[in-house]
């Protein structure tokens, strides 16, 4: 059996996790890992969907080209209240890697 190096991530080393009084165990037993460079996101009133896909530029820049094509692979529809608390854990996650690596330049 080979194992692709993306699926090795690392499980937190606390699983188990209490948010207001609630104690989340979280099961890594299914989940899949997929690659994406890039990603987007639409709403409406009830729902927030993560677009996330690969872009290859082997030649030149995106500088160079009038077009870019991207192609989607995986869509996450998540309520707003999910997409809001995403977009917390992702602050806290880029601020702590940034306080460590250094200032991420987009």
């Amino acid at each position: 059996m080979h194992t692709v190096m993306s699926d090795q991530q690392p499980t937190p080393q606390n699983p188990a996790q209490s948010i207001n009084g609630v104690s989340i165990n979280w099961d890594d037993t299914d989940m899949e890992s997929i690659y994406a460079n890039i990603g987007t996101a639409t709403a409406n009133r009830e729902e927030f969907f993560l677009l996330f896909g690969t872009h290859q530029q082997w030649r030149g820049s995106v500088k160079d080209k009038s077009e870019v094509n991207v192609k989607l692979s995986k869509r996450v529809v998540m309520t707003p209240f999910a997409a809001k608390r995403l977009a917390v854990i992702l602050s806290q996650s880029l601020k702590a890697y940034e306080d460590q690596f250094g200032k991420i330049e987009v």
